[in-house]
């Protein structure tokens, strides 16, 4: 959607892939370290980087006498467990390691250097199976996920992007990844998400598109067994997999029934893709001559075309939307502005009016339009607020923050503002936001001890207190 979403993940690409590669060359030459604890989550420090760590979780049955795949996890927060919470069952049901880091943060800098290390630290402890390596994140996560892949041919097989789509909009790459993307009805990444799954499917490239009821966050556990599912079938679909004819027929089974429910509730574009998953990941395993057939008479129909026509619409009016907006949040975000103060009304007028006006939509479309834009424009206003965090324009960054706090219910403007205070010296007040941002739903110390913004808190009474209150709540 906005640039600076895409400049997330823009680290060196090269570098990172050449890296891998060594990274892998060594890894494979030596035995793999057991480590203790299967079924049990762990934080490992990173052998060759003691500031790099990753949250790990090795399934009930891991042995180092047999290969596993793996999936790296890229939370925007740099809360590498998180995503093994959500998704821990799912280990232990397909065989998956897990891991995620704990350094590779939005805005932090250090994107590739977490990437690196974690990639050296997990191929020289366990047994992985070089075939079904893959990578997940959730936003700009996602994107980092993205680039460790798109960077790395043959290192990983593929991507679960959840709310966001490619590293960058540059990539018109040809890549040959498995590349899954979860993304929530209202989620302001969602126009970019079904761009990206036209663009690959008119390439013909591997991919699918998961569309849940929900907003920007990591995908439902639901979710992302369906992903999981699907990683499992293309490895069976090329071989890296022995084929379990139950499971293919299962999962044949369930793409049919996709169908025949979207037929049911008139919806041709859920339809089409049914039809079109069933061609792309079922050919050489199952007869797909009739799904090849209701392809080509779908896209030939009036429905799928109005449906693309009202997509498409849907995605320009967000855009408008926000083109109207977001200059004015540079704007704000620079200081280079004779009254401020009106400015900061302006914009408070303009977010809030897009929250009262989905409220009062009469139509689903509309109502989804107005809160996807509404979400990005609060997005937006803290990556300004970030961006000036990180080139320590601390004053620039407290007002981003400041201007977010007083849109948006969620504790993570609050979170940011807290960083940023600390950062000025302002400890009393940094302490207050924090009180604030648990008032607003933060309820995680693991949060705040592994910020490592806050870590000039440690020694005041109030933040130990703090989360000593936190971790009462959470036993």
């Amino acid at each position: 959607m906005r640039q600076v979403m895409h400049a997330v993940a823009q680290f060196a690409t090269q570098t990172l892939l050449l890296s891998l590669c060594a990274q892998t060359s060594r890894g494979q030459t030596e035995k793999p370290v057991y480590l203790p604890s299967p079924g049990q989550f762990v934080n490992v420090v990173c052998a060759a980087d003691a500031n790099q760590s990753y949250a790990l979780y090795l399934p009930s049955g891991y042995t180092v006498t047999k290969r596993w795949p793996i999936i790296y996890f890229f939370d925007p927060g740099g809360r590498g467990r998180r995503p093994l919470d959500l998704y821990k069952d799912l280990a232990e049901t397909y065989g998956f390691i897990f891991a995620g880091s704990n350094n590779s943060r939005n805005f932090s800098g250090d994107e590739s250097q977490a990437v690196n290390v974690i990639w050296q630290d997990t191929h020289v402890r366990l047994s992985l199976d070089e075939h079904r390596v893959y990578t997940s994140g959730f936003s700009g996560g996602a994107r980092v996920a993205g680039a460790m892949a798109l960077s790395s041919p043959g290192q990983i097989s593929g991507v679960i992007a959840h709310g966001a789509g490619y590293p960058s909009l540059r990539h018109a790459t040809a890549d040959k990844l498995l590349y899954y993307f979860a993304v929530g009805d209202k989620d302001f990444n969602w126009p970019e998400v079904i761009s990206v799954g036209h663009e690959r499917e008119k390439e013909g490239l591997p991919y699918r598109v998961n569309v849940y009821s929900g907003s920007h966050q990591w995908a439902p556990a639901s979710v992302m067994e369906d992903a999981v599912q699907w990683l499992q079938l293309k490895a069976m679909q090329t071989g890296n997999l022995p084929r379990d004819n139950a499971f293919i027929d299962r999962e044949f089974r369930n793409q049919q029934k996709k169908a025949d429910d979207a037929e049911r509730k008139h919806d041709a574009l859920a339809q089409l893709a049914a039809y079109q998953y069933m061609v792309s990941d079922f050919t050489g395993l199952r007869d797909v001559n009739s799904a090849s057939a209701k392809v080509v008479a779908l896209k030939q129909s009036s429905a799928v075309k109005a449906a693309l026509k009202n997509e498409q619409e849907q995605i320009s009016a967000q855009l408008r939307i926000e083109r109207e907006i977001s200059p004015k949040l540079r704007t704000y975000e620079s200081g280079d502005v004779p009254d401020p103060n009106a400015l900061r009304i302006e914009i408070l007028q303009a977010i809030n009016g897009l929250k009262d006006q989905a409220a009062h939509a009469k139509r689903e479309e509309e109502r989804l339009v107005l809160q996807r834009a509404f979400q990005d424009m609060i997005v937006e206003g803290m990556e300004n607020g970030q961006q000036e965090f990180q080139a320590k324009h601390f004053d620039k960054a407290e007002s981003c923050f400041d201007l977010m706090r007083q849109i948006s219910d969620e504790p993570w403007p609050v979170l940011l503002l807290a960083e940023t205070r600390a950062a000025m010296g302002n400890k009393k007040q940094a302490l207050k936001d924090l009180r604030d941002a648990v008032h607003r739903g933060l309820k995680d110390a693991e949060v705040l001890e592994s910020d490592k913004q806050l870590q000039v808190l440690n020694t005041e009474p109030d933040f130990q207190k703090l989360l000593a209150e936190l971790k009462a709540k959470s036993q």
